[in-house]
């Protein structure tokens, strides 16, 4: 059973940031799944690095849309993902470090967890309306 499953209360109705939260849910999936697998620290560093990248990109790709949209909460929204931002690159920095790898890669993937499905489901949600039109 995946660490985290999409399910179709996730939509917020804008298939391109539908597909990117699928994505960072796989990553997510990837990294607990090589934890419990007792990997490499250099395979889970390789994972932290693509959710890093790719959350980047997720976040560019939002933040567009939502200001072609006029998205009158953009501000605050971007100033969430870059709370976020800071404390992935602080656990990779712990992670790099070496200090307790597995009980970091938990620790992150717990938090990583609770973080994305709250910010989807109470703070992407209330622009789901500007793609849905409810």
């Amino acid at each position: 059973m995946p660490f985290i499953e999409w399910t179709p209360e996730f939509s917020v109705g804008q298939k391109v940031l539908d597909a990117d939260h699928r994505k960072l849910i796989d990553i997510l999936n990837q990294i607990y799944d090589a934890w419990q697998e007792h990997s490499s620290t250099l395979e889970l560093g390789r994972l932290f690095d693509e959710l890093m990248d790719y959350t980047d990109n997720h976040f560019t790709r939002e933040e567009s849309k939502l200001s072609a949209h006029d998205y009158d909460d953009l501000t605050r929204h971007h100033a969430a993902h870059e709370r976020l931002r800071e404390l992935v690159m602080a656990f990779r920095s712990r992670h790099l470090a070496g200090q307790q790898a597995d009980k970091l890669t938990e620790e992150m993937a717990k938090f990583l967890k609770s973080w994305l499905l709250d910010h989807i489901l109470e703070e992407d949600m209330k622009y789901r309306k500007l793609f849905t039109g409810s």
